[in-house]
């Protein structure tokens, strides 16, 4: 269709819904339930998936893109007027955009339109009738402008478009692209590798390209489970080399995979890539026979939504959320294993406070959730000594001036063990994705370490990279705990006094014989005290409740071996919702201190010295059974919100640039950075604060 002319209609109520699924405004000072609070005016919406998704693409353009938001509004109602050519006739239609963005500084009018977004509802097919088409009519009618770019998304799916209008027949034509440029970019810019940027992926952005991602190999290339897991993860094995080499051969031009030939050169080009990764980089994560399996076509595609992001330098928690997402949903879940929640693993960290020069385990790392986000803590305070005025939003250059630091502590300070060699390597690369540190994750059975004549390759490369019992200030876990599987092998139990029964002696209790099967979760307490450093080393464990209160007089010998031999600095009842929906246990995060043998030579009739412990219960975790989010309520029901400032900053060049603006934000009901914070005021002799 021709485009006539444009114009852009106020609705006469603000509360009207111009999106067309009949979502209403809601009075911004009232936040209720079930309502969502946008990014762009602060005011409260319903919340639907449909807005989660357009909330998503408000921050990326924000963040990623760099718009300024007083260029864009939301719910854009256009009539257009639009020749059909094949009729000659001029035709008026009502058409709404979830998204515009303008000239900068110019009036809100469609002639100084620039970027449309269309957030189409979940579910809606690209070719269906509300699909990309929708988007191409906006384009196509909105002004006469050269050109203008535009997205589209269902939520799921994405697609960027470029029109220009045919110069012999003014009718518009339409370009596929993998991205679209920033407001002060070129579509020139996207199309070559020393030009195009790399985005910094805010929000969940990067968790829906993993999940676009995976989604796609599963429908077009038919690969299921463990497959399209370990092919996407090949693919970022590339990308993170791409970055750390500053290759740019990673990347996909704006309209490069519209051709097949197109499609062949950039699957050539990032074969090779992979090859490198494989074989030299890091040729110590893999076999050596790994191969790319997609077609050109697929491949191309993965890489198109990879290769805009700058996964180095994106943040820690996002990548985290977005990596977990993929490795639970396959590699994980497949197995009967479920990660341990990122605010748990955090509240442990920020509560232990681990500093630079400090070894930490985790002995049973899964896909290294709690070496991750150590590492990022880490980080912080390098960039904080390396007088960084924003460390929790570094730039490029910043982040280089401390990673040689930061890869010099990861080598030397941080160690994973886990006896799956699938999630032995998926914690590598979840190390790598947080520069580097791979190293150091080894693939054995940390029960087994010290049986007699079971010393693996594995074991001794551990020992050989500065590991070993007695080694560690620091252990943290979420071990494997259930009655359903029992450690029953008696040359493991044998080297645990856990793994032993115990006869009470008067006061105290005397060990017997080896238990012919014992909980993992018992034995892996008393294997994190083999590994920490005697007098100062401490643990942090999450460990079912039964541990600490079930009758009976076995788990009573249980809680006095540990009294005995730890000091127990802290404990934290978390939320029965915690580890919902994907498994129902109730558990807690313990501290415990391992006592020197100066200490436990002095213990009298009292037993050891004990210091008062630091005990809390959280209530919120910041979701609800099924998963949901949950939000901080006011005493009448309604959702508590606090005005948030947010730091954008970006550098081109060697200048760096930022904005601040303010949104009204709900707050999440998750207790655990509150206790974390709390604990911290504790050890530093400071008062509580009220919640």
């Amino acid at each position: 269709m021709a485009k006539k002319t444009a114009a852009a209609e106020d609705p006469a109520n603000a509360g009207i819904d111009t999106s067309g699924d009949g979502d209403e405004v809601v009075d911004e000072d009232v936040v209720l339930e079930g309502t969502i609070i946008c990014a762009l005016t602060g005011e409260a919406y319903k919340d639907t998936p449909d807005e989660q998704t357009l909330q998503s693409l408000i921050e990326q353009l924000l963040r990623e893109y760099e718009v300024d938001p007083k260029d864009m509004d939301r719910d854009v109602r256009l009539s257009l007027e639009m020749e059909d050519p094949s009729s000659g006739k001029v035709k008026s239609q009502r058409k709404a955009a979830s998204l515009v963005v303008y000239e900068h500084g110019k009036p809100h009018e469609p002639a100084h339109a620039i970027r449309v977004a269309v957030a189409a509802k979940s579910g809606t097919k690209p070719a269906a009738k509300k699909g990309i088409s929708e988007l191409e009519d906006i384009l196509g009618g909105i002004n006469d402008r050269e050109e203008i770019f535009g997205i589209w998304t269902n939520g799921s799916e994405m697609a960027f478009r470029m029109r220009r209008f045919n110069k012999r027949s003014g009718i518009p034509e339409f370009t596929e692209l993998t991205d679209f440029p920033a407001s002060d970019e070129s579509l020139e810019d996207l199309e070559t590798a020393d030009r195009r940027p790399l985005r910094v992926a805010s929000g969940d952005s990067l968790l829906r390209a993993f999940k676009r991602c995976h989604d796609y190999l599963y429908g077009n290339q038919n690969m299921r489970g463990d497959k399209a897991f370990w092919q996407l993860l090949h693919l970022i094995f590339a990308k993170i080399l791409d970055e750390q080499q500053s290759r740019r051969a990673f990347f996909v031009g704006a309209t490069e995979g519209n051709t097949p030939a197109g499609q062949k050169t950039v699957a050539a080009r990032i074969k090779r890539l992979f090859d490198d990764a494989k074989t030299k980089e890091f040729k110590d994560v893999f076999e050596g026979n790994e191969k790319i399996e997609l077609n050109d076509r697929s491949l191309t595609y993965i890489a198109s939504e990879l290769g805009r992001y700058n996964l180095l330098s994106t943040d820690t928690d996002a990548k985290g959320t977005a990596y977990e997402a993929i490795t639970s949903t396959t590699l994980k879940r497949e197995r009967g294993q479920f990660f341990t929640p990122r605010n748990v693993i955090r509240m442990t960290v920020e509560m232990l406070d681990p500093k630079a020069g400090q070894k930490i385990l985790d002995p049973a790392c899964g896909s290294g959730g709690f070496l991750v986000v150590a590492l990022a803590h880490l980080r912080r305070q390098f960039l904080m000594e390396s007088g960084c005025q924003y460390p929790d939003v570094p730039v490029p250059s910043e982040l280089k001036k401390v990673q040689h630091q930061l890869t010099k502590y990861a080598e030397k300070c941080l160690y994973g063990i886990d006896v799956d060699p699938d999630l032995r390597k998926a914690a590598r690369m979840n190390m790598v994705m947080n520069n580097d540190g791979h190293g150091n994750v080894c693939c054995f059975n940390s029960l087994e370490y010290g049986v007699p004549g079971r010393k693996s390759d594995a074991m001794l490369d551990f020992e050989k990279g500065g590991g070993g019992l007695g080694a560690f200030d620091y252990v943290l876990t979420n071990p494997p705990f259930g009655a359903k599987i029992p450690v029953d092998d008696p040359d493991v139990l044998k080297q645990f006094d856990l793994g032993h029964k115990w006869e009470r002696t008067g006061d105290g209790w005397t060990r017997a014989e080896i238990h012919k099967k014992v909980a993992p979760e018992i034995l892996f307490i008393e294997n994190c005290w083999r590994f920490l450093k005697p007098g100062t080393g401490v643990m942090g464990i999450v460990i079912p409740n039964g541990i600490l209160g079930n009758p009976g007089e076995q788990m009573e010998a249980v809680r006095w071996w540990i009294l005995r031999n730890m000091e127990l600095l802290a404990s934290v009842d978390l939320p029965a919702e915690a580890f919902l929906p994907q498994v129902s246990v109730q558990a807690s995060c313990v501290f415990l201190r391992r006592r020197a043998p100066s200490e436990l030579k002095m213990i009298g009739p009292k037993g050891p010295n004990q210091a008062p412990v630091f005990m809390a219960i959280a209530e919120d975790c910041g979701h609800g059974r099924r998963g949901e989010t949950r939000y901080v309520r006011r005493p009448d029901g309604t959702e508590e919100t606090v005005v948030e400032i947010l730091t954008t900053r970006w550098e081109k060049g060697r200048t760096i640039s930022s904005r601040e603006r303010t949104r009204k934000v709900r707050v999440l009901a998750d207790d655990m950075p509150w206790i974390a914070a709390q604990y911290r005021k504790y050890t530093s002799g400071n008062p509580f604060e009220r919640n």
